[in-house]
């Protein structure tokens, strides 16, 4: 049993990896940091 609860840790944080690095996709991040720099916000 306690192979079991180690291993579903594992797999917790995995999924939580995998969501943390496609929170904020790379397009959209591009796109901002060019509005930005033109003087335009995403936020306004």
């Amino acid at each position: 049993m306690p192979e079991n609860a180690r291993l579903s840790g594992c797999l917790d944080e995995i999924k939580l990896g995998f969501v943390e690095r496609e929170a904020t996709p790379r397009l959209l991040m591009k796109l901002s940091i060019q509005l930005h720099l033109a003087g335009l916000s995403l936020s306004n």
